[in-house]
């Protein structure tokens, strides 16, 4: 097994296999991105997307939203892109302003062209097992460990999280009766006592709580292995910027089994799955209706 599961190898052969399939079926898949306000973390994920879709034939249209923008207008925006059969999937960058109800604006965005998993519809197959347009960074997860031979079948996954983004979605999906899954999990949160045993539990620890190195040497156990979903604006004593991640990088890396990097871990992989997402949506508009279990397997394949 690998020490640092860095996320590149297979961003890289999830990019192939979505431009392969593309070109197989002769696509021309459009995503609508809109993006509000100016969040350096979300402003840095947004880049990543433009760049990476342009290399593979995806149409990006990037909406990027003053963020006193008004809860009717995005309400309009979303209806517009819901009727229009040219945009295949539709991604509502988080986090929203304040003012904004993101559920509200989830629930208006058509399950078809749900490629962020914010609709309850495709919430509710999440938790009921069903096929689906996938949260993609709980999906990131989940393939993550499956590229590194990580066993996950009974293993105690402790989450740090539980966001209707990534820690309740990511809970069912390692619940799946699935080789890949099968997980027994704990969810951990800000009223949860005696967190420190309980991430000392863990066989695999993700940490998906948006807190700047929360996580330390003394909250795992030896041979542990170590996700890590969260991406945070840091200065360094130096005054020079930087991404880290929600787990003290430096500080546990020699008590852990295997630990996933900040930038480079599975933030790349949640991009390369926004693809996945769009082709998905994209053949189904053409009434070509895969499940994202074929899209894994041709994406595993060897």
């Amino acid at each position: 097994m690998e020490k640092i599961l860095s996320g590149k190898p297979l961003a890289k052969l999830i990019r192939s296999r979505v431009k392969e399939l593309i070109a197989e079926h002769g696509l021309s898949p459009k995503m609508l991105l809109i993006q509000t306000g100016s969040d350096p973390a979300s402003a840095y994920y947004v880049q990543n997307i433009v760049s990476s879709g342009a290399k593979l034939g995806c149409d990006v249209r990037l909406m990027n939203l003053p963020e006193d923008i008004s809860q009717a207008y995005l309400q309009e925006l979303i209806a517009s892109a819901n009727d229009d059969p040219d945009i295949h999937g539709i991604m509502l960058q988080k986090p929203l302003p304040h003012h904004l109800d993101d559920a509200l604006a989830g629930e208006n965005i058509s399950p078809d062209k749900d490629i962020d998993c914010l609709n309850p519809v495709n919430q509710g197959r999440i938790v009921l097992n069903q096929d689906a347009l996938p949260p993609c960074t709980p999906l990131a997860v989940l393939c993550t460990l499956r590229y590194y031979g990580i066993p996950v079948p009974g293993k105690h996954t402790v989450i740090i999280g539980r966001s209707a983004v990534v820690g309740k979605p990511l809970a069912n999906m390692l619940l799946w009766k699935k080789s890949w899954a099968n997980a027994s999990v704990t969810v951990c949160h800000s009223r949860s006592e005696n967190l420190g045993e309980l991430t000392r539990s863990a066989d695999i620890l993700i940490a998906a709580l948006g807190k700047a190195e929360f996580v330390k040497p003394n909250m795992i156990k030896n041979n542990s292995v170590l996700i890590d979903v969260g991406i945070n604006a840091h200065n360094s004593a130096d005054g020079k910027g930087s991404f880290v991640g929600d787990i003290d990088y430096n500080a546990c890396f020699d008590k852990a089994l295997a630990i996933t990097p900040v930038p480079g871990g599975i933030g790349s992989v949640t991009t390369s799955l926004l693809w996945l997402n769009l082709l998905k949506a994209a053949l189904a508009a053409k009434g070509t209706n895969k499940k994202i279990d074929d899209f894994l397997d041709f994406i595993f394949k060897d």
